[in-house]
């Protein structure tokens, strides 16, 4: 039986694979087959845009825009700020088991350097977003 499955895959490895071409139709339907396609497609049609769709400038001044992300900017260093605060608590996984009461393992410092991290990414954005707000007086 092993002799029998061993020449059959033997004799399957030489078979070369065959080529199948996929082309599509104009209704975009898939047709498959050995032979690419003989007929040339038909040209695409362009087509403009409709006046509704086309993009309007914005209702917004850009001293507007600049308030905004100034004031979004100080929301999330506030955000950033309060969580650094509530994580200086290690959690129970971080503690060292059968150490003192007060040490801490590498988890607890590898997130507070993580919070520390984010609160200086913040806050180098908050102070792009004034020197924006400022700049655009």
């Amino acid at each position: 039986m092993a002799i029998w499955a061993a020449a059959f895959l033997c004799a399957a490895a030489g078979v070369p694979a065959q080529t199948l071409h996929r082309p599509t139709d104009v209704e975009k339907r898939i047709t498959f087959g050995d032979r690419a396609d003989a007929t040339p497609s038909p040209p695409a049609e362009t087509v403009a845009a409709p006046e509704a769709t086309r993009v309007r400038k914005s209702a917004i001044s850009p001293r507007r825009a600049a308030m905004i992300e100034a004031n979004e900017a100080q929301r999330v260093l506030r955000q950033a700020r309060l969580a650094r605060e509530r994580g200086a608590e290690p959690l129970p996984a971080e503690r060292v088991r059968g150490a003192g009461a007060g040490a801490v393992n590498h988890r607890y410092w590898r997130r507070q350097e993580k919070l520390r991290r984010d609160v200086e990414e913040v806050l180098r954005r908050s102070n792009e977003t004034r020197r924006t707000l400022h700049a655009s007086r």
